[in-house]
């Protein structure tokens, strides 16, 4: 079978022009796609991650690539009325579609790109980072940015897609594929290893499958990693 793959919404160039034109086209469904692709389980994936990296109430986190708003729901459940949410992401139309959430909960929506994050040093009691990093051509000058403006004793949250293995290993070839063609989400990017440059690694949980790694880090002052065993 032939996918042809060259009129997809989704269908972007590497580069963070082509990321923000496509995140653009696909605002509109994104969330629709976002549900059938994971079967509707994605609520559990981001409440899970937020309950692992555990906000407090009052607060001040950072939501990176909040896309529509999808994480907004389970991060200002933990922080109440007395924290701060900002969500930050690089297509205008995305946070078009989370501007309703957004207003009616009081979340602050910033347009930026991950890699150049307009907050000073230090800033952020916690960071959630979803399903962006491996698409984020600049990704290793975004995870630079997301350790200066954490706090010292801060957290970080990441998810993002996985090569499976075991029984979904096959579904999981033809859905790599199909999202690394899709997407452009680079599955040779090792987001533990990546993270461990600036974060001591607390835990890494593999979901869906092993469709979907679910990371949680914390600030190390000399970014030495404490990695523990893979689940």
């Amino acid at each position: 079978m032939h996918l042809d793959l060259q009129g997809s919404v989704f269908r972007m160039p590497k580069t963070t022009k082509g990321v923000e034109a496509a995140y653009d086209k696909a605002a509109p469904l994104y969330n629709l796609m976002n549900h059938i692709y994971f079967f509707a389980k994605d609520k559990r994936f981001r409440s899970m991650l937020v309950e692992r990296l555990n906000p407090k109430p009052g607060d001040t986190v950072l939501d990176i690539c909040c896309g529509t708003g999808l994480n907004f729901p389970f991060l200002l459940q933990k922080v109440k009325i007395r924290g701060t949410l900002l969500g930050v992401d690089l297509s205008s139309e995305m946070l078009q579609q989370a501007k309703r959430k957004a207003e009616s909960e009081g979340v602050n929506l910033v347009r930026s790109d991950a890699a150049h994050l307009a907050f000073r040093d230090r800033t952020f009691d916690a960071i959630l980072v979803s399903f962006c990093l491996k698409v984020t051509p600049t990704y290793e000058k975004a995870i630079e940015e997301a350790a200066r403006v954490l706090k010292p004793a801060g957290r970080i949250g990441v998810l993002g897609n996985h090569k499976p293995s075991g029984p979904l290993r096959f579904l999981g070839i033809i859905l790599t594929k199909v999202l690394s063609a899709m997407a452009k989400i680079d599955y040779e990017v090792n987001l533990k290893e990546q993270l461990s440059r600036k974060f001591r690694i607390i835990e890494d949980k593999k979901m869906y499958g092993g469709l979907v790694q679910s990371l949680v880090g914390g600030k190390t002052s000399n970014h030495l990693p404490t990695v523990n065993r893979d689940d």
